[in-house]
């Protein structure tokens, strides 16, 4: 079953056009076409959502509820189910500003409420993160690194669109911080359901990997972005 979604999952991708884009060397690690794909795939349930006139802010809501979830999944340890629960909030992340747009409520207040809310979320991923690994101190220390990434990526867009910049550099958007969790705990967990009974225990190496390269490509990004702005400033202070 799993194996027949990702093959037509592929096929669609395949099928989908994408947009005239370049990425260059610091687009996002996923690609136009299968931001194409998925918004295709979106669409239906976005135009559903708002013929039934639900509140854009309600799927923010609901976001934060299995952030929340997906924490408490992992740090007792049900890794698949957390994996599954942060794809969940990615997704209606992702639908609430599709919705707020096609059904005409996009405000200020309501991109302000959802930034808000998103660094709740990722706060409470993270702490159920940082329950899972107490008892190994250098994950624990990835997990740290990975929080402040993400932290630090969304504020240094924030405070560059504050300064009157458009930002859309950066390798590990948020996007790509939802796939590499949640399709890693939630392979890592599966993993260590089939290989228990050939190790005697279960190993979440699947997760910890995800977790070394979410660290790492988020760092990166922030950096990446700092760099951006800080020569697209002192470009446009030359220029002045």
């Amino acid at each position: 079953m799993i194996g027949g979604a990702v093959v037509l999952a592929l096929r669609g991708i395949a099928r989908t056009p994408a947009d005239e884009w370049s990425a260059g060397p610091g687009g996002p690690l996923i690609g136009p076409r299968v931001r194409a794909w998925y918004r295709g795939c979106m669409a239906p349930l976005e135009a559903g959502l708002a013929a039934a006139g639900v509140p854009p802010d309600a799927l923010t809501w609901a976001s934060l509820v299995a952030s929340g979830c997906a924490g408490w999944a992992f740090a007792v340890g049900c890794v698949f189910l957390a994996g599954w629960l942060t794809i969940l909030a990615g997704t209606l992340d992702i639908l609430d500003g599709g919705l707020a747009r096609r059904s005409g409520r996009a405000s200020r207040r309501g991109a302000l409420f959802d930034s808000v809310v998103d660094r709740w979320a990722e706060f409470l991923t993270f702490a159920g993160l940082g329950a899972l690994f107490l008892d190994e101190a250098w994950m624990l220390g990835v997990v740290a690194v990975g929080a402040f990434a993400g932290q630090m990526v969304s504020y240094v867009r924030a405070r560059a669109e504050g300064l009157g910049l458009t930002v859309a550099v950066g390798r590990a958007q948020r996007p790509e911080r939802y796939v590499l969790l949640g399709f890693g705990a939630w392979i890592s967990g599966l993993v260590a359901h089939l290989g228990c009974p050939l190790l005697g225990r279960q190993t979440h190496a699947v997760l910890r990997a995800a977790l070394i390269v979410l660290a790492a490509v988020g760092l990166w990004t922030a950096i990446e972005r700092g760099r951006w702005a800080a020569a697209a400033l002192r470009d446009r202070e030359t220029r002045a």
